[in-house]
């Protein structure tokens, strides 16, 4: 199973199939999150952090589950104050998020900490225009990225598609190819949710990807419920249920899942725990009931 992987550590990140359950993915540090000081977000609460990573942890351990971090941050000082609590109570791997000055302030910091660049994910990257961030990575030697497709709401499956493999770069590569070219070895490609209709083609792309390309697919299949609101419903957990039922149809052809704010843990990892049993179930028993 290893060569249809790939490793970090002692977490297999399938790619190429769907028969490993996907890898849930907590963002910690987002903009706006509770635990952070408003005025100065170099300022956290530790002790709720600590809780929330925590809990993170001991669901995928109960659900048998794989699991990562993502740390992001709005700017460079926050992010290393990040980085430094994470490093200092947790071990690697994880994903590095935020804006592109707090991920390049991360990487200096990282090898600063002697954490190797196969101990943590890139995340994202949408196209080679940026000419300092290309010599990051080189220079780094960034061995994971994620690819994240910027497209329309109404962008097909095989638009999606054809945007990671058609000869768009100066050197007349694909997406794909340039950034092998840069010395990444491990490329995760992220469909980009923008609504719900969005979703469906990205569930869709990422089976023609991991057949195509055999990379891991994956998204953020819950972004689109930062549009739905109801005066008329409870608003906390008129989104938890809505989460839920989305993350178990993302669940059957995603090999990660970027499930969103990590304090939304609790029915991210127990929804995908059902759905992968449940798919299971219906592979054994050769049940035909979604076609992937």
């Amino acid at each position: 199973m290893s060569e249809s992987a790939y490793i970090y550590g002692n977490l297999k990140l399938g790619r190429g199939h769907f028969d490993l359950p996907p890898v849930l993915i907590g963002t910690l540090f987002y903009k706006g999150e509770t635990i952070i000081d408003r005025n100065n977000p170099e300022l956290f609460s530790e002790k709720k952090a600590k809780n929330r990573i925590n809990n993170h942890k001991k669901l995928a351990t109960q659900y048998h589950l794989p699991e990562m971090i993502e740390i992001t941050a709005d700017g460079p000082k926050s992010m290393k104050k990040y980085l430094e609590f994470y490093l200092d109570n947790y071990n690697t791997p994880f994903v590095l998020g935020g804006n592109f000055n707090a991920r390049v302030e991360g990487i200096e910091y990282l090898n600063e900490r002697g954490i190797k660049p196969t101990e943590y994910i890139y995340n994202t990257i949408s196209n080679l225009n940026n000419s300092k961030e290309i010599e990051i990575i080189k220079k780094n030697k960034i061995n994971s990225v994620v690819v994240l497709i910027l497209g329309s709401e109404n962008m097909t499956s095989t638009q999606r598609y054809n945007y990671l493999i058609k000869k768009r770069t100066p050197n007349n590569l694909t997406l794909i190819d340039a950034i092998k070219n840069l010395g990444v070895e491990k490329i995760w490609i992220d469909g980009g949710v923008i609504n719900l209709e969005s979703l469906a083609s990205i569930l869709e792309t990422q089976q023609i990807v991991s057949k195509s390309l055999y990379l891991p697919v994956g998204t953020a299949p819950n972004l689109f419920l930062f549009r739905f609101s109801s005066p008329k419903l409870n608003k906390k957990y008129h989104t938890r249920y809505r989460r839920a039922s989305i993350m178990f149809i993302s669940t059957w052809v995603s090999n990660f899942i970027f499930y969103g704010a990590i304090e939304d843990a609790t029915e991210s990892f127990a929804s995908v725990y059902q759905a992968f049993k449940f798919k299971k179930i219906v592979k054994n028993k050769n049940i035909k009931i979604l076609d992937y």
